[in-house]
């Protein structure tokens, strides 16, 4: 009977008990905090830590990152014109779909808004959003003068 009682416990703290440690609250309130995250780290221009937070094919390494980046027309807004109209769904403990309003200040111009679906995904526990998502919205120009230029270190 002990033997039973204990696989029961073990059973319900490894089985159906780990699924639900994972309310959808926690995941659209993590997911969102993660995006604040990676929109701060864009604005910062702490393309490094932005590189770590961004989910990429293996062709699209650092330098094709950094390289676009720096040719990039817009950056996140602050502050309040950031981030507006927010709404998130999970679609699972890993996946989420977030819709919202960003502001991107345009140099010479302004601030712009942009409401569109962002898809981030948890890989080894870490939100992540597509890199084509990013690098679309920066709307890069190879013609412009470079922001800085970014060597990085091994």
């Amino acid at each position: 009977m002990a033997r039973y009682l204990c696989m029961a416990i073990l059973f319900l703290l490894l089985g159906p008990g780990r699924s639900m440690a994972f309310t959808a609250h926690q995941v659209t309130t993590e997911a969102r905090i993660a995006f604040e995250q990676i929109l701060d780290l864009w604005r910062a221009e702490d393309l490094e830590r932005l590189y770590g937070r961004l989910d990429h094919p293996v062709a699209w390494g650092w330098d094709y990152f950094a390289e676009r980046m720096v040719y990039a027309s817009r950056v996140p807004a602050c502050c309040w014109e950031k981030l507006q109209d927010v709404s998130v769904a999970a679609r699972d403990a890993d996946h989420v779909v977030i819709n919202a309003t960003v502001g991107f200040e345009v140099e010479g111009v302004g601030t712009r808004f942009v409401t569109r679906d962002f898809h981030l995904r948890r890989i080894d526990g870490i939100w992540k959003l597509p890199m084509k998502d990013v690098l679309t919205l920066s709307e890069y120009n190879f013609q412009r003068i470079p922001r800085k230029i970014y060597w990085r270190t091994p």
